[in-house]
């Protein structure tokens, strides 16, 4: 826990913070929903434009939760360039120097395992501002270190082994959970399933070396031209999937119209091979509900394209 390095928050504060600390013990968030919770709390107490919380990944920090007009969520910075890479090192809470963003470390234990930040437009946060961060920070601390703590999955239970994406089973557990945040907070997500047209007949004809280089191009294609806070997957066969959190329809089209184009650039066997997407965006419904739909125009996209 970081010691306390200035004047208490105000009473109004506190209660709402421990407000906060009460709806999370009674509804048993997950540490994801606790990261995010806190980050919209600290925006709205101190009248700032945006909060993150970020978690250290070896030389990197990563955003994992942000509250503000614009999601940072997935973005990765190097500690070395970064407040909150300083706050890190310093293990203390620190302020930029026109004192409109702050940064306060995730501390448990020895182990620093993340960054709470936040920024505003206008105005210098005070002392007071950053004590209340410190204390919000603590509510995060606990849950993620233990977390973190637990052994991690083996990697080859999350990824397929040739194009190095998630597998079915991580994309069969991602989708559940953003259908439940969908339903539960109404955050829009996108989710785009592809397939590959003619895949069957050009790896008959190249042989399964060129097959298998084929998936992997697509697996590379789709990694560099998403954005960092998208997920991947490789569903098996020629089948992959994309899921956009934070995305609504029309910007999902702009995502997949760009894999597409570079699919076809890349002259796949000999261009014999081509992707038909389908795309949706999730409403209120199960997961079931939503990847039929996307199933469905799936269907449809090859039926235009023929």
């Amino acid at each position: 826990m970081a010691e306390s390095s200035g004047p208490l928050p105000s009473p109004q504060r506190l209660l709402s913070i421990i407000e906060l600390q009460n709806v999370i013990a009674a509804a048993a968030f997950n540490t994801e929903e606790i990261m995010r919770l806190v980050a919209e709390r600290a925006v709205s107490l101190l009248g700032g434009t945006a909060a993150t919380v970020e978690l250290v990944e070896g030389d990197d920090v990563v955003c994992r939760a942000s509250a503000g007009p614009t999601s940072q969520i997935g973005l990765r910075r190097s500690q070395k360039s970064t407040l909150s890479g300083r706050c890190v090192a310093e293990r203390k809470p620190v302020k930029a120097d026109d004192g409109r963003a702050l940064c306060v470390p995730l501390i448990h234990g020895e182990h620093v395992v993340g960054v709470l930040g936040t920024t505003r437009t206008a105005g210098a946060f005070t002392d007071e501002d950053m004590e209340t961060v410190r204390v919000l920070a603590n509510i995060i601390a606990i849950p993620l270190h233990r977390t973190r703590s637990f052994p991690r999955p083996r990697y080859d239970n999350t990824h397929d082994a040739l194009t190095g994406l998630l597998n079915r089973r991580a994309f069969e557990e991602r989708v559940g959970v953003e259908v439940a945040r969908r339903n539960r907070y109404q955050q829009s997500f996108s989710m785009a399933v592809l397939d590959l047209i003619g895949f069957n007949t050009a790896a008959d004809r190249f042989g399964e070396a060129g097959g298998d280089e084929l998936l992997r191009t697509i697996g590379t294609i789709l990694t560099n031209h998403t954005r960092v806070m998208d997920a991947c997957f490789r569903l098996g066969g020629d089948e992959f999937a994309i899921v956009m959190p934070g995305t609504a329809l029309e910007g999902a089209k702009i995502v997949i119209d760009r894999c597409r184009a570079h699919i076809l650039e890349a002259n796949l066997l000999e261009g014999t091979v081509s992707a038909s997407v389908g795309i949706v965006e999730a409403g209120e419904e199960t997961y079931d509900a939503l990847v039929g739909r996307a199933e469905d125009a799936l269907r449809a996209d090859k039926t235009a394209r023929r």
